[in-house]
């Protein structure tokens, strides 16, 4: 009986002390609530995105009115800083640091995120120590920012293979813990932030990570008509959620491609319950390795989709997250995946899409 007695402590003090490993991050996560991607930093096509300050008072006010407490920022580190002038360079970072003095203003938590990072396998070595210098460089220039607003995300949609990704994550998480050891980190799978990737990892050895993934399923729906998507989301005037009335033709471009297949079961795709069974992947996952996770980017490119369809996909998502406690980031303010029906302003912003944001 005593030895009895003492197999279950151990067993309890060995669960207490794995769960006990991320009870930082945990928190960390559910600190994030709400979430906000602001497209900005990231357009390396424009070239007045380092001159044009995009983001203003009115925004963040905006911002948390519209019921957000965290902006992820993504920012192209391989144009703007790595392969940069000092100019360019030094403005990049003046615009992050505005970022971040606006967001303490505010009282918003800030995702800094390598969006457009090279990872390649063919240059495996050479693009891995690149990594590890820019997050050394960004680690010291923001050790003294608070870890409980400041988090960083240290690759976006990462397409190498995962064993060579999460080598060089965890050399990186590494570096940074040197002099950041309470800097939450942001790392996701391979293929895009794939939720099935991701699916198929494990965590690295690493406490306080938070576990990114990506969400724009059905992609015929979110994507439809995406110029730099291929002609598998060439239809366009397709509803959310499924309503066979309503479904337009398939285009002759789509015919042939991923998005035939992707169309003809539309009808079960484009419901409320697929939404909810591909989310529950991510919960498992979770709760199989005791490890938060987080929902990085989700919503649709509105140019061919109605504001009705747009609001009934940021319900469903965001809805289906809440039910499993996973924070989600909605893709974006104010650019070509908008919440709003023209400028962001509240005017803009309709009854439908305050009630789907839980405004």
């Amino acid at each position: 009986m005593k030895m009895k007695f003492i197999c279950v402590m151990l067993l309890f003090v060995t669960n207490f002390r794995t769960f006990s490993q991320d009870v930082t991050a945990i928190g960390r996560s559910q600190a994030i609530a709400k979430g906000i991607n602001v497209s900005w930093l990231e357009h390396y096509w424009d070239s007045h995105v380092l001159s044009d300050l995009k983001i203003k008072d009115g925004d963040f006010v905006l911002i948390a009115k519209m019921g957000f407490n965290t902006i992820r920022l993504p920012v192209d580190f391989e144009h703007f800083y790595l392969n940069a002038s000092p100019t360019q360079k030094n403005l990049l970072v003046s615009r992050i640091d505005y970022m971040i003095k606006k967001c303490k203003a505010y009282k918003l938590k800030l995702i800094l995120v390598n969006h457009y990072g090279k990872l390649t396998q063919k240059n495996f070595q050479q693009d891995s120590d690149r990594l590890v210098r820019l997050w050394a460089d960004l680690e010291k220039r923001y050790r003294q920012i608070s870890t409980e607003n400041l988090y960083f995300e240290l690759l976006n949609e990462p397409t190498i293979k995962d064993t060579l990704w999460l080598a060089t994550a965890a050399q990186v998480v590494s570096v940074i813990r040197k002099f950041s050891p309470d800097r939450t980190i942001i790392i996701g799978a391979s293929n895009y932030n794939s939720l099935y990737e991701l699916s198929r990892i494990k965590p690295i050895n690493h406490k306080n990570i938070l576990y990114t993934f990506h969400f724009y399923e059905p992609f015929i729906f979110t994507h439809q008509g995406a110029e730099w998507v291929d002609k598998q989301v060439a239809t366009i005037g397709i509803p959310f959620p499924y309503l066979p009335n309503l479904m337009p033709k398939m285009s002759r471009n789509a015919i042939g491609t991923g998005g035939e297949p992707n169309y003809n079961n539309y009808s079960n795709e484009g419901k409320v319950g697929s939404i909810r069974d591909k989310i529950q992947i991510a919960k498992q996952w979770s709760v199989k390795y005791k490890v938060p996770v987080l929902c990085g980017e989700y919503g649709a490119y509105r140019k061919h989709i109605s504001d009705d369809h747009i609001a009934n996909y940021i319900s469903t998502v965001r809805t289906e997250l809440l039910r499993v406690g996973i924070p989600g980031i909605i893709w974006d303010y104010n650019q070509n995946f908008s919440l709003f029906r023209g400028p962001a302003n509240i005017k803009n912003l309709s009854p439908r899409m305050q009630k789907a944001l839980g405004m």
